[in-house]
Parts: C-alpha cells; structure tokens; sequence
C-alpha cells in the first residue's frame, strides 16, 4: 500500500481539518488545527484527508525506528483507520507510536489488537475539562475566595478598567503586552519555553481571524493590563489557548477568566485548560478550580 501523503496544517487548511477534528476530537485541546499550526515547531503536525479519515503525523516526534501519529478521525472503519496507519509505518521500516490516545482510543486498540501495542497512561497530559458555569459563577464555599477577589478587584479599580474584545485592531497592543510579560517573568520562568510560548503567540495572534480566535483585553486607565484568547473545539468545548495578566494586580486572573466567559463562551458547555505537564504548582492551581472532569490521555507504541 502507498505511503500517506502528509502536509503541515496551515491557516488556509485549518477549516478542512477542523471538520473532522470537531467531530472526532472529544474536546481534547490537541485535537484542534489551531494548537497543530501553532505548535508546529515542537511536534511537527502535518495531515492527509483519505478515504473519509483525517490522519496526521507529528513528524519532529519521529525517530529513527517509530513513526509518531495522533489517532485517526472519522466516521468509517476505525480498525481498517488503524491498520492504514501501521502499513505506513511499515513501509518507512518503522513502528507506528502515538502522542497522545484518549482513553476511548487506548481502549479500541487494546480490544482490537490483542499483543500489538504497548499503552501507558501518562497523568502530566491529562486535559482539565471545566464547566462554563464555574468560571462565569465561581460557585460554592470551594470559590469563596476568588469570589472575594473578584468583588475587591472591581471596588478598587472599578472606575478606570474596562473590558473589550480583542479584535485585529488590537493585536499590536497584545503583542507588545505579552512581550513585556515575557521579561516580566523571564527569571521566574524557563527561558526556552517562554520562547517557545511567544513564538506560538504570534503565530495565533498574526492569524488572528483566518483561526477563528476569540479573545478578551483588559485595561487599566486606558493601557492593557491582561488578554486571554482561545478557540472552538467543536459546539461544546471551548480550548483557552493563552491567558496573560499583570500579577501586579491581585485577582486579575480570576477578573479576565470571570470576563472572558462572559464575552466568548456563549452557547459552550466546557472549557478546556489543557495540561499540567507534571508541573506541581500549575497541578494544584488548575486542581483547585474543581475540573467537571479530565480527558485522560495515553502513550502508545507498538511492540
């Protein structure tokens, strides 16, 4: 059989993949052609539409004895989805690995290939799904504080914030805000990921329409103090892509998150605020929101 004939996801073939990943993808922050383009550089994501199924590679994961792919995304044979994956790893000389399966995809292969593939659950990937309501409402005596927060927020800055879209008008500010929190945070963070993170924001942010991202600004006496954005995963999820705010200004998360639901998540159910990748603070900051649930994701290799 021929080997699949792969191609990055750009900004002009975002639509085309996002018919299948909207439709396949469980809300999985990953399975989205906005982070595919956006993260380019560290996973490489390229894709190819055949025969009723979206197939993509993460081409700089691949070694020199396994091929890297996400799980196929259509409506057809999934087990012939999969075998279409393995005989294009074989025709390289190479295995077929995967980064990273959902646990409906790690189940299918244990059941549908008894003995062919190795899968571990990796916790550091696992997706925190939260309800809409939770940060539009921040309910119950588990929220109290950020309540508290947000109240005080208001009382002391109240009459010189406002709060707007971000819209193509306003990207040059945003990016001129985020650079400066680079350097604002640049000893308190890794370096090579703070570059990494700017990177993929103008990436976004100079494809700003073309990706369909939505976005909130916050100003403080007219200069912008916090942005977040994010983007549609399909009808119900909602992925938060990039969340910015000056930590001069206690409970401005909270304020930009409270906000930003209000403004962009209409008609969604959940949010998706992506991984912890092991990091502990981040691990009990996003564990304390009180997630409606995880996406739990799996590392799968064959043997």
């Amino acid at each position: 059989m021929e080997k699949l004939d792969f191609k990055p996801v750009s900004p002009d073939t975002a639509e085309a993949v996002y018919q299948y990943t909207s439709a396949f993808g469980e809300g999985s922050c990953q399975h989205s052609p906005v982070s595919m383009f956006s993260y380019f550089e560290k996973y490489g994501d390229s894709f190819c539409i055949e025969d009723g199924f979206l197939y993509v590679l993460r081409s700089h994961l691949c070694d020199e004895d396994n091929r890297v792919y996400m799980a196929p995304f259509g409506s057809g044979d999934l087990k012939q989805a999969y075998e279409r994956i393995l005989s294009d790893a074989h025709a390289y000389d190479k295995k077929a690995k995967f980064y990273t399966l959902t646990k409906k995809h790690a189940d299918f292969l244990e059941k549908e290939f008894p003995g062919v593939f190795e899968i571990i659950y990796d916790r550091d990937l696992a997706e925190y799904i939260y309800s809409v309501n939770t940060m539009l409402e921040f309910p119950g005596k588990v929220h109290a504080r950020r309540r508290t927060e947000i109240r005080s927020f208001w009382r002391d800055y109240g009459e010189r914030v406002t709060v707007e879209l971000l819209d193509p008008a306003k990207v040059d500010e945003v990016l001129a805000f985020a650079e400066y929190w680079m350097r604002e945070n640049s000893e308190t963070h890794d370096e090579e990921a703070l570059q990494r993170e700017m990177t993929c924001i103008r990436r976004q942010i100079d494809n700003f329409d073309r990706l369909s991202i939505t976005g909130t600004v916050i100003r403080m006496d007219g200069k912008i103090k916090a942005f977040c954005y994010g983007t549609p995963l399909n009808e119900e999820y909602y992925d938060v892509l990039i969340e910015k705010g000056d930590r001069q200004l206690p409970g401005i998360y909270r304020v930009l998150r409270q906000e930003s639901t209000k403004l962009n998540l209409g008609g969604f159910s959940y949010i998706n605020f992506e991984e912890d990748l092991g990091v502990p603070g981040l691990r009990r900051v996003k564990e304390s929101y009180g997630p409606a649930f995880m996406i739990e994701k799996y590392k799968v290799r064959e043997k």
